[in-house]
């Protein structure tokens, strides 16, 4: 194909960790027969030598350049390289991949040709230990022309080739495509951060869904490089992986409004959908050790969402269609046997080739290597099971086919350990749990215990640091040390420092101290309550190296013990918070039950050391890092009312003016995190600082002023239970003491 260089396009490469493969990647994309190309390398934090690999190779084309980011994941990187893009088209490649020197080329002249805002072609599956390539391609009919360019609207390109594109796996990669870069800035479309796993389907598909025209093109141009699967992203369990195919199920809804989808097609993509938001649902059963209680919870979770309501609403009306139509002898293909849409079928074929002499064509049933024979039949039982609210019936059925890769799964994990124990990581820890304690006689032992009683497939330390307690303290954490020497490691400060001004003592003697990859922070008055809380904590972290911290809910525990049922869990699911949540919440996070990366630990600004308190500037300093994921499972107890914590102190003295000390503090520290991200989060910090106005209102019962319409934000965000006291106590506030002296005693009114 002849084309002329007038359009700049743009070619995208996120790096990670890719110094084995990048160069390869780079000099395909240099050797591109067409030549006025702009190449845009993003290190997303690489721990080898990758940006070494592009400053090198940049030396040596000036059309590349090279973007240096701190590591947030794969789609944040290719959404820093879309903003730097100067070019009218783009194409984006990952770091391992490679492609055909005429690709960007026959791309561009296929777009050109059918006068459309994307051009797709084919590719081919390399794989790591040798197995014969697989080829992932378009084959045009002979009526069309072999070799020509198919071109069409977007209802004519959903109705022939957007089933089996998708089921061949050529819509799946963005890599395949050529993207129109005043489309994607008019639509504001970006990748979806946070998320690991279907987010360049999710893209393709939005993408598809803003184009006028589609273009393909025959033959195979990328080469999709296929790590082995115990490395391969597929092969990991993904928590996000069910929000992930909602995600995907929105964009997939829009697509088919706009291209005015068929009924046949819409019926057989609503099965696609079902099926991976059932699989992903089932990797909790076979690729983690989770209770079975807490999977039979994410299945009724699930089941209650409204998308998927309307999901099953609509695959249950289609099926009493399709039997009104059999009843009738208007016959017909049943789902999932055919791919004609509304009785018509394009001329242009898909094939899915292996090298070898074997071809088979790629119809409905098998063309996706994930999708097992039996998938219809599984959806028609998620459909009627899910549907009628029989989840529990839905859960026994997975744990009944997962049952075998379970077992498989538990006894790797068994041997793991074992072999990390005998051959492993020569005693280097990979968890440093940070432990600050003061006076905490009543508390440390249940600390101690619930840190050891920890069921982990690799090493930890416990940094224990004692500022220097008067009580009986130091006696018990040395009994504990010569028990498990070599686990606990104490540091035993002679001089309280805390009264001294150091306040964040865990920050001057336990993070500089802590060999471990990641860090635990525990105070010694609280204690874990889940045996696997670090285990599920890494095991999430391992798998998004983008994660700078992970957190979850916890249990408050009163010394009156009069309030057993509150709890600290700021989110009702499991999710990732954007920085600016982080930084201005409604409610705290636990402060044992955070984890964070320790490398970050080690390069702490000076509003951490100022800071009144240690656990908020870690977590500001952390959402600056990377991403911030939180577990709605509860593993921790958070104790109040301890006569030495931090909110008994407090109310020593004049309790507001301490609280607008400690305050005013805070926004210290708040404005030298500012200054140090360059003012990027100033909305949120000042929203942060007046929610602590709002608080000290609070907490000195000063209703009226807190609920003045400049904090009625704040105060929609306080629970049913605590805006009824307050109401309660500001209405009645003789009644309100009276039923609390009958409730509490006269000491706690």
């Amino acid at each position: 194909m002849q084309v002329n260089e007038q359009d700049l396009v743009s070619i995208v490469v996120p790096v990670y960790n890719s110094e084995a493969y990048l160069s390869r990647c780079i000099r395909s994309l240099c050797a591109q027969s067409y030549k006025n190309l702009e190449i845009i390398l993003v290190d997303d934090g690489s721990e080898d030598h990758s940006l070494e690999v592009c400053f090198r190779e940049a030396k040596e084309d000036g059309r590349i350049k090279v973007l240096h980011k701190e590591n947030g994941g794969a789609a944040s990187a290719r959404n820093a390289g879309m903003e730097e893009m100067s070019g009218q088209w783009l194409i984006l490649i990952d770091g391992d991949d490679y492609i055909h020197p005429d690709m960007v080329r026959d791309l561009l002249a296929g777009a050109k040709a059918g006068h459309a805002q994307t051009a797709i072609c084919g590719f081919e599956r390399v794989y790591e230990d040798g197995r014969a390539r697989e080829v992932h391609a378009l084959e045009l009919g002979k009526e069309e022309g072999q070799g020509q360019v198919w071109s069409g609207s977007l209802h004519e390109f959903g109705e022939r080739l957007f089933l089996k594109l998708y089921q061949n796996l050529m819509l799946r990669t963005q890599s395949n495509k050529l993207y129109s870069v005043p489309l994607i800035r008019e639509q504001g479309l970006r990748y979806p951060e946070g998320i690991s796993i279907n987010e360049d389907i999710w893209f393709c598909v939005r993408y598809l869904s803003c184009c006028g025209r589609i273009a393909c093109i025959p033959g195979s141009y990328l080469y999709y490089w296929q790590a082995a699967l115990g490395d391969s992203l597929i092969g990991r369990y993904h928590p996000e992986g069910v929000e992930s195919c909602f995600l995907l199920l929105s964009a997939m809804d829009d697509f088919m409004d706009k291209a005015k989808a068929s009924s046949a097609l819409r019926r057989v993509m609503d099965q696609e959908m079902l099926f991976h938001i059932c699989g992903f649902a089932g990797h909790s059963y076979y690729r983690t050790d989770k209770p079975l209680k807490e999977c039979l919870g994410q299945i009724r979770e699930m089941a209650k969402r409204e998308g998927f309501r309307e999901l099953l609403g609509r695959i249950h009306a289609s099926g009493r269609e399709e039997g009104r139509k059999k009843k009738g002898g208007q016959g017909g293909k049943a789902d999932g046997q055919g791919g004609k849409a509304d009785g018509q079928e394009g001329s242009a074929g898909i094939q899915r080739k292996c090298t070898g002499g074997q071809e088979r064509s790629a119809g409905i049933r098998g063309r996706n290597p994930d999708a097992p024979k039996g998938m219809m039949l599984k959806n028609r039982i998620a459909a009627f099971l899910l549907g009628h609210k029989l989840c529990r019936l839905y859960h026994w059925l997975c744990v009944g086919l997962y049952g075998r890769q379970r077992r498989a799964f538990l006894k790797n994990r068994r041997i793991g350990v074992n072999v990390m124990k005998t051959e492993g990581n020569s005693g280097k820890p990979m968890v440093s749990i940070s432990c600050v304690t003061f006076n905490h006689e009543a508390y440390i032992a249940r600390a101690l215990d619930s840190y050891l009683m920890q069921k982990t497939d690799f090493d930890f330390e416990i940094l224990v640091y004692d500022d220097a307690s008067t009580d009986k303290t130091q006696e018990i954490i040395r009994e504990y040390e010569k028990r498990y020497p070599g686990i606990i490691k104490p540091y035993y400060q002679t001089e309280n420092q805390y009264s001294q001004g150091k306040y964040n003592v865990e920050g001057f003697y336990n993070y500089p101290r802590a060999a471990g990859k990641y860090i635990a922070m525990s105070d010694g008055d609280d204690y874990w309550t889940d045996e696997r809380k670090l285990q599920m904590q890494v095991d999430y972290m391992e798998s998004h190296p983008e994660c700078a911290m992970c957190l979850h809910s916890a249990r408050i525990e009163t010394q009156e013990k009069s309030i057993q049922s509150l709890k600290i869990r700021p989110y009702r699911k499991s999710r990732l918070i954007p920085p600016q949540e982080v930084i201005d919440k409604a409610s705290n996070y636990p402060t044992a039950s955070l984890l964070f990366r320790t490398e970050y630990a080690k390069d702490l600004q000076d509003y951490y050391y100022v800071s009144p308190v240690g656990d908020i500037p870690i977590q500001l300093h952390m959402a600056a890092k990377g991403t911030v994921y939180y577990m709605d499972r509860e593993m921790s107890v958070y104790r109040q009312g301890v006569s030495v914590s931090w909110s008994a102190l407090m109310k020593q003295g004049d309790y507001k003016q301490n609280l607008i000390d400690h305050h005013n503090a805070m926004k210290v520290m708040y404005r030298g995190f500012s200054k140090e991200t360059g003012g990027l989060y100033d909305h949120a910090i000042q929203s942060a600082c007046r929610r602590m106005d709002f608080l000290t209102l609070l907490n000195v019962k000063e209703y009226r002023e807190a609920l003045a319409p400049g904090y009625r934000k704040y105060y929609r965000e306080l629970d049913l239970r605590t805006r009824f006291f307050i109401r309660f106590e500001l209405l009645a506030p003789g009644l309100y003491r009276f039923l609390r002296r009958l409730a509490f005693g006269k000491d706690r009114c």
